[in-house]
């Protein structure tokens, strides 16, 4: 842990399953059959786990964090035809002095435009996946299928282009405007840049109870192969977009997640796991470094025949793929059981590095002769996500 204690670029550990999600993003110590293979593989060797097969197929969620509304902004900058009505207004003055007002008024709103779209970047994530559980004390094996988007966008605005701006609307103000005037919109170096990931993996994972000094552990493993797809792109704001299949690369390779479990017969129980254990570099077509490095989690659960309450920690701070912050988490979760057919769930994820996108969460499950729908959603003021999962146990 000490080794790994040190900033890695990484993706976020959560996944978007809905009963973790609903709980926080909890689930190193409290996963289930279902999401195991996602936060500690060694969780499908714990002997208070059931012994029933299961399938969750879809496992769908997405997340939208867009602070200072850059997308919108970004629209509202395309139906005004910001820069049409710029070229437009100084083509006019170049027959017509009396155009000059004009001038003044087009070159003022896009300024004053580009200033409101240079600000906090937006964020995206989207999951999918499939899962196969088949837990035993003895082996405990699940298959994944799954693929998850990670990325973001920003307008970098280039402070020459508001110094041209400017030094254009002084020149209307003090009536010296060259009627010859070269500068267009074309000239305008400011640009949308998107970076992020398409991750695609099979997962495998295999667990087993151990007697450690005698003390009975199970302890896990999740080989994967990952295909990934790199994006990374800078489009002009006139026609500029959130895209995940502009400026492609792509990538392959096979890391290893890891982890322990510890169930003490009274109720509570701890985990600890390590994801993408061998970490891989991916060099994007315009030349920038994405990192996904290993990442370290605690978790401790207490279950009931009714409740069950967790707690997580990230060992190591990661820093996403795009334009993302920097994320530590610190998530805790609670479920009620209603008459072993309806759970109620609740969480709270928090980011040590930016509080910002820390969120609150709430979900149900339902639970019907082995089948099982579960929704969840989380929020803040700038953030959204929501999940849902169908699963079946036989």
């Amino acid at each position: 842990m000490v080794f790994f204690s040190t900033q890695l670029q990484a993706l976020p550990y959560s996944v978007m399953d809905s009963y973790s999600f609903s709980m926080g993003g909890t689930g190193v110590a409290s996963g289930t059959r279902g999401n195991a293979i996602f936060y500690n593989p060694a969780l499908l060797a714990a002997s208070e786990m059931p012994q029933n097969y299961s399938l969750h197929a879809p496992v769908l969620g997405a997340r939208f964090y867009d602070r200072n509304k850059v997308l919108e902004e970004l629209d509202k900058y395309q139906y005004l035809g910001l820069e049409a009505n710029f070229d437009e207004a100084l083509t006019a003055y170049s027959t017509d002095v009396g155009a000059l007002q004009d001038v003044a008024d087009a070159t003022s709103s896009l300024g004053q435009q580009l200033l409101t779209l240079a600000g906090d970047p937006m964020q995206r994530e989207y999951f999918g996946a499939v899962v196969l559980g088949i837990p035993h004390q003895r082996l405990g094996i699940s298959l994944t299928l799954n693929t998850r988007v990670v990325g973001g966008a920003e307008v970098n605005v280039v402070q020459n282009d508001l110094d041209e701006l400017q030094r254009i609307l002084t020149a209307t103000r003090e009536v010296n405007l060259s009627q010859a005037e070269a500068f267009r919109s074309n000239d305008l170096e400011s640009r949308l840049l998107g970076r992020g990931l398409v991750i695609s993996e099979v997962g495998l994972a295999l667990a087993q109870d151990m007697d450690v000094f005698g003390h009975e552990i199970s302890v896990g493993v999740t080989p994967k192969y990952r295909q990934v797809t790199s994006f990374d792109y800078a489009s002009e704001l006139n026609s500029a977009d959130f895209e995940i299949d502009l400026g492609e690369k792509d990538h392959s390779a096979f890391d290893v997640d890891i982890g322990a479990a510890k169930h003490y017969g009274n109720g509570w129980s701890t985990g600890v796991a390590i994801k993408n254990l061998i970490g891989q570099e991916y060099n994007t077509v315009r030349g920038n470094t994405i990192k996904i490095g290993p990442q370290v989690r605690l978790g401790a659960a207490h279950s009931t025949p009714y409740t069950r309450v967790a707690v997580d920690l990230d060992v190591n701070e990661s820093r996403s793929t795009g334009f993302d912050s920097n994320s530590r988490y610190i998530a805790v979760g609670a479920e009620l059981n209603v008459f072993d057919m309806t759970r109620v769930r609740i969480g709270y994820r928090h980011n040590m590095s930016d509080t910002n996108t820390s969120i609150a969460t709430f979900g149900m499950g339902f639970d019907v002769y082995g089948a099982e729908l579960d929704l969840a959603a989380g929020a803040n003021e700038d953030e959204l996500g929501y999940s849902a999962q169908l699963g079946f146990e036989f």
